[in-house]
């Protein structure tokens, strides 16, 4: 139980400075645009180019895992985020170069969550996986919670330039506190000899579907977190710092669905995770839209505050659903292939919302973009409500 708690106590650490790194980027996108003159679609590959290098390499990622073990993944993963995070601040000095390390940093990213998801098979009960995980997800919530405010001082403070590198090293630390505690346990010799062909995942339908709600999904999730800032200073005329408020009040919802949805699902819910997954996306797609209605930042605040808790209980149903039913040995592989359509979306999202504020000077499109995907998500697992399990995957000998 120790030990347990030990390793999630660290992975849930891990995951913080994950996402506080996406949270940053966020708002020193502001400073970054006035440095470098960058219009607004350039400024959505900097942040898109991260979520296409995450999509790219969440499925070898997943593989290697399978084959390597969840600690050696959690080891490299981590090095990797903060050694570029790093070099993003110190080495960041042309638009080339903050594009390469941002598409590096999503490289480190890819093995994380598909290697903790790992971890938490091998490591607790069928019953206790999903509380386990969803405890790890709320790393997301408690990030955006004190993560905008973080970053806003520090950006003052600090500079940009110095607050990611900063951040690339305490993460590193991070990544060396998990290799000292953390006990290693290599892969089952059939686990490493069974593989679950790209194929047969291909093949299963539940994933398929669960592939592309979480795309959908994290459209709005990592939009949001890109261009709130943005669209709270330049279109409401919000201060910096304000701002950071905010968009922690989102936080704060996602902390406390995330910790929640769990408990919630697992103790009234079971074997109904589609529904939750479907009605938790229309009212979280209502509540985005209204966003960009709100007159006054306490409005914005709670709005997005019900949008997040209702997106994060969507991510966390749709994500911990296949932990339950598919065999250990193909975990890695299936989890990172699912995650794949989630950092997909994270890569489409700002990209079209840059494109869509440039062409027509509105944010009214890009919140009508990321309530629609919200609609989507919806819609990819009602063929699920049917399903009371979820189909096992072909394994190979």
């Amino acid at each position: 139980m120790k030990s347990q708690s030990q390793m999630i106590f660290l992975l849930f650490i891990g995951y913080v400075f994950v996402y506080i790194d996406k949270t940053v980027t966020g708002f020193a996108l502001l400073p970054i645009e006035k440095e470098f003159g960058l219009n607004a679609e350039q400024l959505g590959y900097i942040t898109g180019i991260f979520f296409l290098a995450y999509s790219l390499f969440q499925v070898p990622a997943g593989w290697l895992n399978d084959r390597i073990g969840y600690k050696t993944m959690l080891v490299l993963s981590l090095s990797a985020l903060g050694i570029f995070a790093l070099c993003f601040g110190v080495l960041g000095l042309s638009f080339g170069l903050l594009l390469l390390f941002r598409f590096l940093s999503g490289v480190g990213h890819s093995g994380y969550p598909c290697s903790c998801a790992k971890a938490v098979v091998s490591n607790f009960s069928v019953e206790n996986r999903t509380f386990a995980q969803s405890v790890l997800l709320s790393s997301a919530g408690l990030a955006m919670t004190i993560g905008p405010i973080i970053a806003v001082n520090a950006l003052s403070l600090l500079g940009w330039h110095r607050s990611f590198a900063a951040l690339g090293a305490l993460v590193c630390v991070t990544a060396a506190l998990i290799a000292w505690r953390i006990p290693r346990r290599p892969p089952a010799p059939a686990a490493a000899k069974k593989a679950a062909a790209g194929g047969a995942l291909w093949r299963n339908p539940t994933v398929i579907l669960l592939f592309i709600s979480i795309f959908c999904v994290n459209i709005p999730s990592y939009g949001l977190m890109a261009w709130l800032p943005k669209f709270f200073v330049q279109s409401m005329g919000m201060s910096l710092s304000a701002s950071g408020y905010v968009v922690a009040a989102g936080g704060l919802g996602i902390w406390v669905s995330s910790l929640g949805t769990g408990w919630l699902v697992g103790k009234y819910f079971l074997h109904r995770e589609p529904l939750v997954i479907a009605v938790s996306a229309l009212l979280s797609a209502a509540a985005i839209f209204a966003i960009f209605h709100a007159g006054t930042a306490l409005t914005a605040s709670l709005l997005l505050f019900v949008g997040e808790i209702f997106l994060m209980a969507t991510f966390v149903t749709a994500f911990t659903l296949p932990m339950k039913r598919l065999p250990e040995n193909i975990m890695g592989s299936a989890i990172g292939l699912i995650n794949t359509g989630g950092t997909l979306g994270g890569f489409v999202s700002p990209i079209v919302i840059g494109y869509l504020v440039a062409k027509t000077h509105s944010y009214a499109s890009a919140f009508l973009f990321l309530s629609l995907a919200m609609v989507c998500s919806a819609l990819a697992v009602l063929p699920l409500m049917k399903r009371k399990t979820v189909a096992g995957l072909p394994v190979a000998d």
